[in-house]
């Protein structure tokens, strides 16, 4: 494991622009993450609308800006993850967009988890520094971008894993599922799907 050569600092938010978060990582982050994942749970796939949604979890105290989750557009879906666990999923109320999940009602989270299709375009995919010419058009030239670093799943891995779609698989710890304060880990995605 290494650590970066400069503060990690993510910024994203809605569509709209009406939340946005800037977060950056603490000095003592070491790459790969450890505090990213895959959650391939129905709950969280039919919320973002993605079939493999990655989150990134953060600190409250790694905000830069005031949380998004006490303006007034931002609000939550809550359900029950599993017997004796609520999870809250925050959105945009004006756009629409897939922003967070917490385990905890605001008031009382320290950790919360965005969902890294919200992370600003330069951040995950790079800067625009060109455009270049290609097979099918103009194309942009991009520098830098975390994209790379946010979605290695190496050190962190992957839960529920007994709903991850056939051929599908992914480099680090794959986890079944969180049952009663237990995690059950597994080799393969093929395993976790296994009776």
């Amino acid at each position: 494991m290494t650590q970066p050569s400069h503060p990690i600092t993510i910024t994203g938010g809605c569509n709209c622009l009406a939340l946005r978060y800037s977060i950056t990582l603490p000095p003592t982050t070491t790459l790969p993450l450890s505090d990213n994942g895959v959650c391939l749970c129905t709950l969280c796939r039919k919320f973002t609308g993605a079939v493999i949604p990655r989150l990134l979890s953060c600190h409250i105290s790694w905000s830069n800006l005031p949380l998004f989750h006490h303006s007034a557009e931002y609000k939550t879906y809550t359900t029950t993850v599993v017997p004796g666990v609520t999870g809250h999923r925050g959105f945009c109320s004006t756009c629409g967009s897939s922003l967070s999940f917490h385990g905890k009602a605001v008031g009382e989270m320290e950790w919360f988890e965005i969902f890294l299709g919200t992370v600003d375009e330069d951040v995950l995919a790079g800067k625009k520094v060109g455009e270049t010419e290609g097979r099918f058009g103009k194309r942009a030239v991009r520098e830098g971008g975390w994209g790379d670093v946010l979605l290695d799943t190496s050190m962190s891995g992957h839960i529920w894993v007994e709903n991850a779609t056939q051929g599908y698989d992914l480099v680090g710890p794959k986890r079944w599922r969180m049952e009663q304060g237990k995690e059950y880990e597994v080799g393969t995605m093929e395993e976790g799907r296994e009776e």
